[in-house]
């Protein structure tokens, strides 16, 4: 194998080793209001100018959270470059979307029911009028048996 790929892809792999330790610690510093990693508190300060105030005033309060405020909508806006989204954002939408799942599940079970009640209840309007045409017919019949019997005393008999 070729030495010159491998120093290549070893360093390349410490840079993104490094590059993620730098990335975790960013967003505990970020979670943890901006405390802790002193290193990029210090660095954060200078690059807002708050390192030019005295920490125990009330401007410096002020400038601080502006300044945060400003860093998180910054980066918030920087992620969205990448299609990327802040945690707290991803886990509200699915809780959203397990909400709706839920949700969507308990309707179709409920439409599903009054289909098979609705099933049960209607009545074919086709099978009605055949009914009542079979029940016209015997009827009909029946009388022309009734007729029949009231006039058989009266026929003539040929012998």
């Amino acid at each position: 194998m070729d030495k010159h790929f491998l120093e290549f892809w070893g360093n390349f792999l410490i840079n993104v080793a490094r590059g993620q330790k730098q990335m975790e610690d960013m967003a505990k510093w970020i979670n943890q209001g901006f405390k802790g990693f002193e290193d990029l508190s210090a660095m954060f300060q200078k690059f807002y100018g708050l390192n030019h105030l005295k920490a125990d005033t009330p401007d410096y309060t002020n400038a601080w959270e502006k300044a945060a405020e400003d860093f998180q909508k910054s980066f918030k806006d920087y992620l969205s470059l990448f299609n990327l989204v802040p945690r707290h954002e991803y886990l509200a939408l699915v809780k959203k979307y397990e909400t709706l799942k839920q949700k969507m599940s308990s309707q179709e079970e409920t439409i599903n029911h009054l289909r098979m009640l609705l099933g049960e209840k209607v009545f074919d309007p086709g099978g009605v009028v055949k009914g009542f045409q079979e029940l016209m017919k015997k009827q009909g019949e029946q009388f022309q048996k009734l007729m029949e019997s009231i006039g058989q005393p009266f026929q003539k008999k040929t012998y």
